[in-house]
């Protein structure tokens, strides 16, 4: 077993809008605000705020390094898993570990809200690098397409074979 040791014992407060925060200008994509990074901590937290209608990529797909756990802050979401779907309200967590199949979508015309912990810590720079470079080539359609292949194999998230 691993344990790790913070390198300082100082507690954090991360007030609403302080954490390092991505976005594109992509009118149907997310804002993330990133709470806590991995670094020495053995996990990382994001706030995902879901707009409606938002689907990542319509496939399964899995995190080959860290386990996830998400929790259902606010609106519906829905998710997907290799043998059957859940709809998670507000409350709701779920248990995603590292090799677990899964998609998720907001379905309905509300936006939604959700807290993912990662552990170890890590993915969450994958949406900061992804939104950056996004951005900076052009936050399109085609923008997203042309980075987010890569960007899923540098940071382990794996495509259900078919």
């Amino acid at each position: 077993m691993n344990t790790v040791i913070s390198t300082t014992a100082a507690a954090r407060v991360v007030p609403p809008g302080a954490g390092l925060v991505a976005r594109t200008s992509h009118a149907a994509f997310p804002d993330i605000e990133v709470k806590f990074t991995g670094d020495g901590f053995g996990f990382s937290m994001i706030d995902y705020a879901v707009p409606p209608r938002f689907a990542p990529p319509p496939n399964l797909h899995r995190h080959t390094r860290e386990n996830a756990v998400i929790y259902v802050l606010e609106g519906e979401l829905h998710y997907w898993f290799e043998h059957d779907d859940a709809v998670a309200g507000p409350g709701t967590a779920l248990l995603l570990p590292a090799g677990a199949w899964f998609r998720w979508a907001n379905e309905t015309d509300r936006p939604a809200r959700l807290l993912a912990l990662f552990a170890p810590g890590g993915f969450e720079q994958f949406f900061v690098d992804l939104f950056a470079a996004i951005e900076a080539d052009g936050a399109d359609d085609a923008a997203i397409g042309r980075h987010i292949g890569p960007m899923r194999e540098r940071y382990g998230d794996e495509a259900y074979p078919h």
